[in-house]
């Protein structure tokens, strides 16, 4: 009980923050000023969302990630803090030449690393029209030009090959889900965070094609369940020769992404 009214006080200052527009400093040095009548009005309306359990990002149409706000809906996940530390891994090894994000869903580590890096060409993938249209939207917000295909995995991307590849792929298992926030799975789409195989599908069908789409000196990276190591290790072994493969962590010391390049680079 006090954990939901933690939560909940948590989420109603998050609103109130970008409602604002005020950084928590800003929040208490204004906090005995009277909130004009539209926007306390506003503030009401997006709070009495928040008790339904909708995520606040989707009751704004916003999130945050790598320091900039990205378009979001029921089509695409909330874009996770996780993500950020392959983001500058990727930026870190090679953030020229081209890119290829697969299941870009709202697009933001795509159009993170646009902005980030300095890649000649910008090619993203999803199964997705809804997920495609805010890419688009995205894109246009930050002013970079993405080549949207949609369809699934390498399929729109026949016959080319890419210095990057990047992949947050659905890795959930089915049975994971009494571990789960009751609001992801009420409002994020199941189909990019649910797979078959005990959630390993697309890593058994990544390793399958990659290298068919990897310029000799490129590299590819994915990201995982922090479970899951040692089942994708084993299944690349299986799988997959002449190439070498990295495991790193996310920002909270969990092995989260993959890095998978040829090992006579």
């Amino acid at each position: 009980m006090l954990q939901d009214l933690k939560q909940g006080a948590e989420v109603a200052q998050y609103l109130l923050l970008e409602l604002t527009h005020w950084t928590p400093t800003q929040l208490q040095f204004h906090a005995q000023d009277q909130l004009t009548a539209q926007l306390w009005s506003q503030y009401q309306m997006v709070v009495q969302t928040a008790q339904t359990g909708r995520p606040p990002q989707y009751i704004l149409g916003e999130a945050w990630f790598y320091g900039r706000q990205f378009h979001v809906n029921k089509d695409t996940l909330i874009p996770r803090q996780d993500s950020e530390a392959m983001i500058a891994q990727i930026l870190q090894d090679q953030s020229t030449g081209s890119l290829l994000e697969l299941g870009t869903g709202s697009g933001a580590l795509a159009l993170t690393l646009a902005l980030e890096g300095h890649y000649q060409t910008v090619t993203v993938t999803d199964i997705s029209d809804g997920a495609l249209a805010v890419a688009a939207q995205n894109a246009q917000k930050c002013q970079v030009s993405l080549n949207l295909l949609l369809g699934d995995l390498f399929a729109p991307v026949k016959d080319q090959q890419f210095d990057t590849i990047v992949f947050n792929p659905p890795y959930i298992s089915r049975v994971e889900t009494s571990y789960m926030d009751q609001s992801v799975l009420d409002f994020e789409p199941h189909q990019a965070l649910f797979a078959p195989e005990d959630g390993l599908q697309y890593y058994r069908l990544i390793f399958a094609e990659f290298q068919q789409y990897l310029t000799p000196n490129g590299r590819l990276y994915l990201e995982f369940g922090f479970q899951q190591q040692a089942k994708i290790s084993k299944m690349f072994q299986e799988q997959v020769t002449g190439y070498q493969l990295d495991f790193y962590h996310d920002l909270a010391g969990q092995p989260r992404f993959l890095r998978i390049q040829s090992e006579k680079r």
